[in-house]
């Protein structure tokens, strides 16, 4: 019967009634699935066509299918606001699409189709229009919030879902979707089948009956029959809605009895029968409360029996076949997936491909690379990926080569000089770059990176890897073969160099992110030096403190314990020494995250030793005892690797080591600078921005006494202090200094008077007063932050000085938590990522100035800059260095940049 993706039924053979073998009038066309799963609904719809009807099929193949009923809008804004309660940040696409809501709804469908595999399949909606309740009771549902509008938005994309996965919408206009649900139920329980109702609304659970489950994915896969219904709602399914006419429903604004609650509904039905029987019998109900409202509301008890009561009578004409579970449409479950950037469920997916041929193939020797050569059109820019030969190997890198989509080549090195000026598109440039200069070959041509092209066009540093973009964008999954990488990256430049120039971001690619690229790959090729003994030595005195620190943990605990478990630590602090944990453990779990113990630091003295010993734990393995390892033999230097694509504000990052994490706060920290050396008899260059952001927040604010404190040179912190504080410059002490500090660097950033009180240990009253002091003082910040929040709401970005977008979705959520992110994201972006433009600017300018001095930039870290430099170079490169970066870009406030000189990191500072 099998045959290609159709076949063909000439018959059918019911194996449970025997070799019973029935023709088919007319042959019946039918996916090939349907005959090798074996699929009870699927073989029963055959099944109808040889025989009269669903009964006899039924009946003929002594087997009970089931069919699932989604209630799905009942299912969806349960769901949605259950999620909402629970604090977790909402879903968004980059272009703001609300997501949340779909996520949750495919998850459920596609465990109930994978976990319980129905036979029989449908989802039933609301419909628009008066129902027959509305009519009945104009107040009906009359105190059910407005929809919000993200999840309305949704709804679109889950009815595509839907019809991506090929199952039936049911929505019938005037009529509800419980009403739907109950006709379906009872018309094809009478059929035969079981009959699965997916709701989290115990107004379904009337409907359940002996072959009539209801099953809540809500509450942890909760069924309920007959028995669970009664248990739960303390009578049975028959009872149901003579239990809500009594007690009403605040959800539907059904009136019910008044002055009856729950309890005494419940006991009513369970003593009568019914409704109508203890509206005849009410003399009979010892309550006097009870009895005069059953006596007293008789039309209204009755009414809203009515309008709970699930009707089953719907005229809609529906058949089994209609409901039958078929194979998913791939293509348009894709297309959905990659509007939602479901990118996960894409891949899961797999690749609905084009059916266009991919030519890849290796050019060999030399004539046949020049004749594929010739043959590209003089105008023709040309992709290039290059696969990276491994440190101390003697892998040779490959190079793959595309002109035009769908076809590439591979090709071992060397290429011929005229070739390398044709290079011009690749996937990030500075890695490409240095894989190209290992072979000799100094490529300056590369003028388009798709890895940066999509960096900003998202802000979104998850996006760099060539195969996530090929997943994202191409729906392509890649091989290893370089050649093939090429035509990915000459068909993602195809798909996003438009875009760029259309989001008004080629003069940032082209003034920053372009021309960065060959400045950090000379920086990673040329490394820093560091001086192992220095960091051998600190190791040894790490250990000698860690033990000094262990046994001070044990004598305070009264006991030893593994410190670096967090289940035995977490006995010990609450259990054993019983220090109270701070607000509610998370999922009745109790934590001992650096922000709990924090909180804990003054409740008892072992607290701060434990956070002492797990600071000088993480810097030695981190840093004291991993820096050494990471010396490259060929050079006997780090080469950290920097990141341009690492943070979504703009910043650099680093790895390998991550050079920006390397505290300057601590002395330990400090120390692990001090291991950072030039080569012998030069000396390091350490120049560093100073308060730069809160610079900038002078400038974009315009703040009269914010610029004039700059403009005239005061230090920032004492002229807050004094502001806040009202009291002359000269009376602002250490103390008042430090809260100003906080102030300044916290409030504009949407730091809360909560937030305040816990950094400097004050009160929260006396945190709100300053915090309303400063905005008074500084009513040019509170009106920045403003209208900075409503510019970033209405268009969705926020953006730098120079105009670096990055995407912020959230600032319509009706999640508190995530709007209030997403607000305090709007107001700090234009500041880090205009200072992480300017220093790339900086570098970008003194990079240029560096050519023909032996001078060289070794790294960037923050807002600092740091250079090794010979002893005749050092003079004339503390000045160089100082006017570019403080030159860099007109403020109406000056930048000020501190260079210092040392023998290492720390001393330069």
């Amino acid at each position: 019967l099998v045959s290609g993706h159709l076949t063909t039924i000439h018959g059918i053979c019911v194996w449970s009634k025997g070799h019973n073998v029935r023709a088919l009038d007319t042959p019946v066309r039918a996916p090939a699935s349907v005959i090798q799963t074996h699929s009870v609904g699927r073989v029963l719809t055959l099944a109808c066509k040889i025989f009269a009807n669903a009964d006899e099929a039924i009946s003929m193949m002594g087997v009970v299918p089931r069919l699932f009923l989604i209630d799905s809008f009942g299912f969806i804004f349960r769901a949605y606001h259950a999620r909402a309660r629970s604090g977790a940040p909402p879903m968004r696409t980059t272009t703001g699409i609300s997501t949340e809501a779909v996520y949750i709804f495919h998850n459920m469908l596609r465990k109930l189709i994978e976990t319980h595999k129905p036979d029989y399949l449908a989802a039933v909606f609301e419909s628009e229009g008066p129902t027959f309740r509305d009519e009945a009771f104009s107040e009906y549902k009359a105190n059910r919030t407005e929809t919000p509008p993200d999840l309305l938005d949704q709804i679109p994309w889950i009815k595509q879902l839907l019809e991506a996965w090929r199952i039936p919408i049911m929505e019938f206009a005037n009529f509800e979707a419980d009403d739907v649900i109950g006709t379906l139920a009872k018309r094809f329980e009478a059929k035969g089948l079981d009959v699965v109702i997916v709701s989290s609304d115990k107004d379904m659970l009337q409907l359940v009956t002996e072959h009539t489950t209801m099953y809540n994915p809500m509450k942890e896969d909760k069924w309920f029959d007959i028995a669970e219904t009664e248990a739960f709602m303390g009578v049975k399914p028959s009872q149901v809605a003579d239990l809500l006419a009594l007690k009403g429903d605040s959800v539907d604004n059904i009136p019910g009895a008044p002055g009856i609650g729950d309890k005494g509904a419940k006991d009513i039905v369970q003593k009568f029968g019914s409704v109508e029987a203890a509206l005849d019998r009410a003399a009979e109900v010892e309550r006097k409360m009870y009895r005069e409202s059953l006596q007293n509301h008789r039309d209204q008890i009755l009414l809203s029996k009515r309008l709970a009561t699930i009707h089953t009578d719907v005229p809609i004409e529906v058949t089994l076949e209609d409901l039958v579970v078929v194979q998913q449409d791939r293509a348009k479950l894709k297309e959905v997936y990659q509007g939602l950037e479901f990118y996960s469920f894409l891949k899961e997916l797999g690749h609905v491909e084009d059916g266009r041929p991919r030519d890849f193939e290796r050019l060999s020797t030399q004539d046949e690379l020049d004749a594929w050569l010739a043959a590209i059109p003089e105008e023709a820019p040309v992709a290039v990926a290059v696969s990276s030969a491994r440190e101390g190997t003697l892998d040779t890198p490959e190079i793959g080569l595309s002109w035009q989509t769908n076809q590439g080549r591979t090709t071992s090195p060397p290429l011929p000089a005229a070739a390398w000026s044709r290079l011009r598109i690749t996937h990030d440039a500075k890695a490409s770059m240095q894989a190209l200069a290992a072979l000799g070959v100094e490529a300056r041509n590369l003028e388009h990176d798709v890895m940066l092209y999509a960096f900003l066009l998202t802000a979104e540093p998850a996006v760099a890897d060539l195969a996530n973009l090929s997943e994202r964008y191409l729906d392509r999954s890649l091989g290893s073969d370089p050649a093939e990488h090429a035509e990915a990256i000459l068909s993602l430049f195809d798909k996003l160099a438009s875009e760029v120039d259309a989001q008004g971001l080629r003069d940032v690619y082209e003034q920053i992110d372009r021309p960065l690229a060959p400045v950090l790959a000379a920086m990673e090729q040329i490394g820093v030096r560091i001086d192992p003994d220095a960091l051998g030595a600190m190791s040894q005195t790490m250990d000698a403190e860690l033990r000094r620190l262990s046994a001070h943990i044990f004598e305070l605990a009264g006991k030893t314990f593994n410190i670096n478990s967090p289940q035995q630590l977490g006995k010990v602090l609450f259990e054993d020494l019983k220090i109270p944990f701070p607000g509610r453990a998370p999922k009745g779990k109790i934590s001992t995250a650096a922000d709990v113990l924090d909180q804990l630091s003054a409740e008892h003295a072992v607290v701060q030793a434990v956070l002492d010993y797990r600071q000088v734990s993480k810097l030695k393995g981190t840093y004291v005892d991993a820096l050494p390892a990471l010396i490259r033999p060929s050079t006997g230097r780090l080469h950290t690797t920097f990141n341009q694509v690492g943070a979504a504000t703009g910043r650099l990052s680093s790895l390998n080591p991550n050079v920006q994490n390397i505290p300057i706060r601590t002395e330990m920290g400090r120390e692990i600078r001090r291991a950072f050396v030039p080569r012998d008899g030069w000396k390091l260059i350490v120049a560093d921005y100073s308060q730069i952001e809160l610079r900038l927040l002078a400038h974009m604010s315009r703040d009269p006494v914010l610029t004039e404190a700059f403009r005239n040179g005061e230090d920032i912190h004492t002229r807050t202090a004094a502001e806040v504080m009202g009291v002359p410059p000269l009376m602002v002490t250490p103390e008042m200094r430090r809260g100003a500090k906080a102030v300044n660097f916290g409030i504009v950033y949407g730091q809360t008077a909560f937030g305040l009180a816990a950094a400097l240990g004050i009160d929260r009253k006396e945190a709100d007063r300053y915090i309303t002091a400063y905005f008074a003082r500084y009513a040019g910040v509170r009106k920045f932050i403003d209208a900075t929040i409503a510019e970033v709401r209405k268009t969705g970005y926020a953006q730098t000085l120079i105009g670096r977008k990055r995407p912020i979705p959230d600032m319509h959520s009706r999640n508190p938590n995530a709007r209030g992110f997403a607000e305090r994201t709007a107001v700090n972006t234009p500041l880090q990522g205009t200072a992480a433009d300017l220093i790339k600017l900086a570098m970008i300018r003194i990079d240029k100035l560096l050519a023909g001095r032996e001078t060289k930039m070794l790294l960037q870290v923050h807002d600092e800059l740091i250079f090794e430099a010979p002893p005749a170079e050092v003079e004339e490169m503390r000045v160089l260095v100082k006017r570019e970066m403080e030159q860099v870009y007109r403020l109406e406030v000056p930048l000020i940049v501190d260079v210092g000189v040392g023998d290492n990191w720390r001393d330069a500072k």
